[in-house]
């Protein structure tokens, strides 16, 4: 999957232990044959079992990472996030869907037996259900979390004005938040709208309420390889998205996907 892949800038711990997550399989068989049997069209559909396995599993995410937070959400602000959450399944199975779909002929242009097409698409199958969806999940959870955060700091920002950037909890943290640890400043202030915990894949930093006074914004704050990754460019805590628009599922989607999610929620509300 050309440009998707999502790179583990603030490293995971080796030992971290695997998410309780599992794509269901019933589904993705019943997936696979819809989309062998041609029952759909993957450029301009998307296909239903594997968006509710995928909304599903975003959903508990979502769950897992808001009941770490102590704060208390407001219903529509959660609305918020699992609309979101819809939208960028919804982007995600079209990518899959499409990407498996390709393979489904030989050199020749010939259909290959049902059996063949599976084996063949086996390894991408289980990046996109597997390898990419756990990285994928844990970070939802991290930034489900963190959104939840951002709440309770804008309701108690009279008391606790500014943010202070936590160290990693990682065993083995990676170097590109390195600098903006131990950084205060308040919470409105343009920094965080730029960085902030939670914008490389698997990042382990976090941010905490403080009356400690401001540090000043940490100098290399605009140098290129500190911008945050593809898709986690965005607050969380404000516009209610885990993942945003610039991540390749969406910036780099395939044809006609944007009217596809469109035609797909046309009679629903995700």
């Amino acid at each position: 999957m050309s440009g998707t892949a999502t790179p583990l800038q603030c490293k995971a711990d080796d030992n971290d232990s695997i998410s309780a997550l599992i794509f269901d399989d019933k589904a993705l068989q019943r997936a696979l044959k819809h989309i062998y049997e041609k029952d759909f069209h993957p450029m301009t559909e998307i296909e239903e079992n594997l968006f509710n396995e995928t909304f599903r599993i975003f959903s508990e995410a979502t769950d897992e990472g808001i009941s770490t937070s102590s704060a208390e959400i407001p219903v529509e602000f959660r609305r918020k996030i699992d609309q979101s959450n819809a939208v960028f399944s919804a982007f995600k199975v079209h990518r899959m869907q499409n990407d498996i779909a390709t393979r489904m002929y030989d050199s020749n242009g010939d259909l290959k037996p049902f059996k063949q097409w599976k084996e063949d698409v086996h390894p991408m199958l289980d990046h996109h259900v597997g390898h990419w969806l756990k990285t994928e999940y844990d970070t939802a959870v991290i930034r489900a979390r963190q959104a939840a955060d951002w709440q309770r700091f804008e309701q108690y920002a009279d008391i606790l004005p500014n943010l202070e950037w936590m160290p990693s909890t990682s065993a083995n943290p990676g170097l590109d938040h390195i600098d903006f640890w131990g950084t205060i400043l308040p919470i409105n202030h343009p920094f965080w709208s730029v960085h902030r915990p939670g914008d490389r894949w698997n990042c382990k930093c976090s941010l905490s309420a403080t009356d400690e006074p401001p540090t000043g914004a940490p100098q290399r704050s605009t140098a290129p390889k500190d911008q945050p990754a593809p898709g986690l460019d965005n607050n969380p805590g404000v516009d209610g998205k885990l993942f945003s628009d610039t991540h390749p599922y969406i910036a780099n989607a395939y044809e006609d996907a944007k009217d596809a999610v469109k035609l797909f929620f046309k009679d629903k509300k995700p």
